[in-house]
């Protein structure tokens, strides 16, 4: 993707507030011309940097907010009137009710651990009930879609006949634990090239993501490893700048 689409495509997120995952997804990515599920990819980062971006202003302001809770106002209803994920909210509204950190943490993985306060229940049943990002049970469904991304490339390796360690069977011996999710038994050639290893990321290559990946794990690869694949799921951006590595996405790659 080129990056003056890419910043439209941001700017279009703005007509459709909201932490829904999937909000407005489905006319962005018509009015732009870009794949649904790329499109979505990017909205979940959009919305996460975002909650980063907005969380101490926030929680500064989480007595008024408080207030405004007892006054009648919704989680959900708050949440949309400030721009911010309700789930990250009710926790400072939580710790504004006198509840611990930890108890917090637990009502998050079960509201029937809420007593004497029906309203309360309620709303954190509804709020956690269309999360995509910020539960227990989100972060679950996003670590499996991880693994099943894996999971097509091991099989890709596999109609090779491209023989693998994975990180599992890496991470107890590797230098300060630098492990890539596929580390080749022998190089493997494509496009004309060979490439030592695989990393899969199930999400889109912005240069925010890539920046960070590039620092915290890929330099290291190329140093240990060699040249390698970053695959990114969804997509990226036609401007990233890689060193010693290719960047592809699945379709390149051959896998739907």
């Amino acid at each position: 993707m080129d990056l003056d689409t890419f910043n439209k495509m941001i700017k279009e997120f703005g007509n459709y507030p909201g932490y829904g995952v999937h909000n407005g997804v489905d006319k962005v990515s018509e009015k732009l011309g870009q794949p649904y599920d790329a499109t979505r990819a990017i909205r979940s980062q959009y919305l996460q940097r975002k909650s980063i971006r907005n969380h101490y202003k926030v929680k500064e302001k989480a007595g008024l907010y408080h207030k405004q809770w007892k006054e009648g106002k919704t989680i959900g209803e708050l949440a949309l009137e400030i721009d911010f994920p309700p789930i990250l909210l009710a926790n400072f509204l939580m710790l504004k009710m006198r509840f611990s950190k930890k108890k917090t943490k637990e009502i998050m993985k079960n509201t029937n651990l809420v007593k004497n306060n029906k309203r309360l229940k309620e709303e954190l049943d509804e709020v956690i009930g269309r999360d995509e990002l910020y539960t227990p049970r989100s972060h679950d469904k996003q670590s499996a879609e991880g693994n099943r991304k894996e999971d097509s490339i091991a099989k890709w390796l596999d109609n090779k006949e491209v023989e693998y360690f994975t990180e599992n069977d890496l991470r107890a011996g590797t230098v300060e634990g630098k492990t890539p999710d596929f580390l080749l038994m022998k190089p493997i050639e494509w496009h004309g090239d060979e490439y030592n290893w695989i990393e899969s990321k199930a999400s889109f290559g912005d240069e925010y993501i890539h920046r960070k990946n590039h620092r915290g794990q890929v330099s290291d690869y190329v140093e240990l490893y060699g040249q390698g694949i970053l695959v990114y799921w969804y997509g990226y951006l036609d401007v990233l700048k890689t060193r010693g590595y290719t960047i592809v996405d699945r379709k390149e790659l051959g896998i739907e």
